[in-house]
């Protein structure tokens, strides 16, 4: 979002603000960093469409993980792996099409129904019985339970390894997002693009940039992975091995090692922000030298405030303070 914008009471511009607040929702009371802006003539405060997403955002993504209800990205990949419409994953659910097309809006489920969805989600046996005992189209449920099947034989030992090393559960320290393995494939391979020199130290940062600036402008992250704060900067937690996972990847052992992308970046798993995103981060910093994004990055509240111990994982609340972006 924007840091100045025109006001719409006076002829003047309008500040961003962003204070400690509170909000009720549900009955509960949660705490979030509160976005508007205050015209500099009349001192009116008010919120735009990019400051009421982010700030409702915080607030549901606390409600979510407290009463493990799936996040959006969850939901609507969760009915791409079944391949089912959105009026057969109502009446799987039995929830209606109209009402479980509003979840993948945004709306916040109920928590039984939050329930049911995280028990299909989590749980491929019960899901692949759902399917067979719902109302959906006998042709239709082949074909779910075809694909589901194709998909747990890919899930092979790459996802293993992965989700092994790194949090698959959304929450605060990964940007709320689904850990996908090819997802951070992805990323790494538009960032190497991007790159004059593939260097470690500064893909560390470019992939720190893209998560934490798609959490600070629509509250989720990208990639799911989480961060922390080394002496060179910010990098994805178990970094070390991350890169080696992929066959994609090529490390030269030179004087000084870098990676090679060996395949072009399949930019169709992104969305539409995401995208916007990591064209932003490539654009601004994809070109500066690593010596250049570790200061950068030494300015940041998300590596000042968690560089004394290398163990800290950075809360991505931390991305609403980033200077560089």
């Amino acid at each position: 979002m924007k840091e100045v914008i025109l006001s719409p009471f006076r002829n003047c511009e309008a500040h961003l603000k962003i204070v400690p607040d509170t909000m009720e929702f549900r009955g509960k009371t949660y705490h979030f960093l509160n976005h508007y802006y205050v015209c500099d003539e009349s001192g009116e405060e008010f919120t735009d469409e990019a400051t009421g997403e982010i700030n409702f955002a915080q607030v549901y993504n606390q409600y979510r993980e407290e009463n493990n209800i799936p996040f959006v990205n969850e939901i609507i990949k969760f009915r791409q792996d079944c391949q089912l419409s959105k009026a057969d994953m109502g009446r799987l659910l039995g929830f209606g099409e109209n009402q479980y097309y509003r979840y993948e809006l945004g709306e916040v489920p109920s928590p039984s129904n939050g329930r049911l969805m995280r028990t299909l989600i989590d749980n491929r046996t019960a899901l692949v019985c759902a399917i067979k005992g719902s109302s959906i189209k006998e042709s239709n449920k082949e074909k779910s339970l075809s694909a589901l099947n194709k998909l747990t034989a890919t899930e092979g030992e790459e996802s293993t390894i992965f989700n092994l090393l790194f949090p698959v559960k959304p929450g605060i320290y990964n940007g709320y997002a689904i850990t996908s393995v090819n997802k951070v494939r992805q990323m790494i391979l538009y960032f190497l693009e991007h790159m004059n020199v593939g260097y470690k130290t500064a893909l560390n940062k470019l992939m720190f940039y893209a998560d934490f600036l798609m959490y600070k402008e629509h509250g989720v992250g990208i990639s799911g992975l989480s961060y922390s704060a080394l002496p060179y900067g910010n990098v994805p937690n178990n970094f070390k091995i991350l890169y080696g996972i992929f066959n994609e990847v090529d490390e030269i052992d030179a004087e000084k090692p870098y990676f090679r992308p060996l395949t072009a970046c399949d930019k169709s798993v992104f969305d539409e922000n995401e995208i916007r995103v990591l064209e932003n981060v490539a654009g601004k910093m994809a070109n500066q030298s690593s010596s250049t994004l570790s200061e950068t990055n030494h300015a940041e509240d998300a590596w000042l405030k968690y560089k004394h111990d290398t163990k800290l994982l950075v809360p991505f609340s931390e991305a609403f303070s980033l200077r560089a972006l």
